[in-house]
């Protein structure tokens, strides 16, 4: 008998050791027993991020995502606490910027943090650290399908005017050769008079006699013989005529200006080789396009399952899913394992946010009398929207801030809960606009004060306070500092 004791103890004392150290492993694993510093980051997509997510710090496993809260509105965003190793605390600076990373095309993802330049100053404990929104696979199927589009385009457009010049200059250039060929053989009448000698003399000749009789001519007119002659004679017919003579040399000169501008510009084309460029550049936008024509029917391609490359991502993602939800569901069960409830209740897994009406009337920590109290009516905090819907005004703002003045430094240090009330006709109504309430005096608080997400609970109350708080009806907001055990 006394033998069989002494195995049952050696059994549940090995089994209480084997299990320490299995929690030792897994903690250190997750850096558990190491120092921490805790930072936050927005973000308005999350491509997948999950709580317990990895945090590389210089592509270094540095932590890991603490928690993700869920934006109240469409402009709100997805608010981010992490945290790495305290040993990589100086790569953090205020101009770092935190991004969310893919292993692979399907892989899981990671917070990874990029390092900030030496001359900045070191980012501190609990600040927000810049973003950079993901990028999707689709955004970037989208956009190459988008170039690929202008491109062919392009193409379109392009080509067939270029093919026209192509061929024009093609043509005006065998016309040109063509026209020296004849002239340097003899033909037509520039070639006859290049070529023949006795026509060569005879114009000689002819312009001889013609230079000899437009002596005369001169002679006769420098005697004012014909009306020639007293057209010069007569000066102010010989001031017409010269005015004349100017703008014939200067529309001569405008002339030879224009061909000289003409001549320019052809052999700056020429020069620079336009259209050997433009063929060029055609050529490379046909590569292009066949290239990416050829990438697009590859990915497109089933395999050998025959099932295409969309299907294959659609099922990994429903797999991922799959397993996350699994995840989340054995987490859940730990939670509630006497085992080990203790360790995540330590690490902050059960926060004011999960508080529900029922629970928070039955529970003697928030309904104790000894907590704290603030009654806020709503007609002094809230105002009609532009759209209808009640926002906080100004003096409402100030009033939430002096409520809070007068707690002191214990704001930071004990939960806070905010007990929303509605006097509406309806109940529907009241627990709607209770809450809302609620959730704009949360939202106000944590931007305000930069308060502890999971140490500020909201519940809506309708109109109905708890019991032993001496009030039976109540409409506005009760700010609850709960009494630290």
């Amino acid at each position: 008998m006394e033998t069989r004791k002494a195995s049952i103890g050696i059994f549940v004392v090995g089994g209480l050791l084997l299990f320490g150290i299995g929690m030792f492993l897994i903690g250190d694993r997750h850096q558990a027993f190491a120092r921490h510093v805790e930072y936050y980051s927005e973000f308005v997509n999350l491509a997948g991020l999950a709580k317990g997510a990895n945090v590389r710090v210089a592509g270094m496993d540095a932590g890991q995502v603490l928690s993700i809260d869920v934006p109240d509105s469409p402009s709100s965003r997805f608010r981010v606490r992490w945290r790495i190793n305290e040993k990589l605390r100086g790569l953090v600076r205020t101009d770092s910027v935190v991004y969310i990373g893919t292993e692979g095309v399907v892989g899981g993802t990671f917070l990874a943090v990029r390092p900030g330049s030496a001359g900045s100053v070191e980012a501190e404990a609990l600040a927000t650290i810049p973003s950079k929104e993901p990028t999707e696979l689709s955004d970037l199927v989208s956009r190459g399908t988008g170039l690929l589009n202008d491109a062919q385009g392009m193409l379109r457009d392009v080509g067939p005017k270029l093919g026209l010049a192509l061929d024009t200059v093609t043509s005006t250039v065998s016309n040109v050769n063509d026209v020296v060929a004849g002239i340097k053989a003899g033909r037509g009448t520039v070639g006859m008079l290049l070529s023949d000698q006795a026509m060569a003399n005879e114009i000689r000749n002819s312009v001889t006699t013609a230079a000899s009789n437009i002596c005369e001519v001169i002679a006769d007119l420098k005697e004012g013989r014909g009306v020639a002659g007293m057209l010069l004679r007569d000066e102010t017919v010989a001031g017409q005529v010269r005015d004349a003579v100017k703008n014939a040399q200067q529309a001569t000169a405008d002339i030879s200006h224009a061909s000289h501008q003409a001549d320019a510009l052809v052999s700056e084309l020429t020069s620079q080789q336009i259209p050997q460029k433009a063929s060029d550049i055609v050529d490379s936008l046909n590569d292009s396009a066949r290239q990416v024509n050829q990438l697009i029917s590859e990915l497109a391609k089933p395999d050998q399952l025959g099932t295409t490359a969309g299907a294959n991502i659609r099922e990994s993602l429903m797999n991922a899913n799959t397993a996350a939800a699994n995840l989340a569901d054995a987490t859940e069960a730990l939670k509630h394992n006497f085992l080990t409830r203790g360790f995540f209740k330590k690490r902050g897994y059960y926060t004011l946010a999960d508080l529900s009406p029922e629970k928070y009337r039955r529970d003697r920590a928030f309904t104790n009398p000894t907590n704290r109290r603030a009654w806020l009516a709503g007609s002094e905090l809230f105002q009609s929207g532009a759209n209808g819907t009640e926002e906080l005004s100004v003096k409402g703002k100030a009033l939430l801030n002096n409520t809070l003045a007068g707690y002191g430094d214990s704001i930071v240090e004990s939960p806070i809960v905010i007990e929303g009330y509605s006097n509406g006709n309806v109940a529907a109504d009241q627990l709607r606009l209770s809450r809302s309430r609620a959730m704009l005096v949360r939202q106000y608080l944590l931007q305000r004060f930069q308060l502890e997400t999971k140490n500020l609970g909201v519940v809506p109350m309708k109109n109905s306070p708890p019991n032993g708080v001496q009030r039976s009806s109540w409409d506005g907001i009760c700010l609850v500092m709960l009494r630290r055990s």
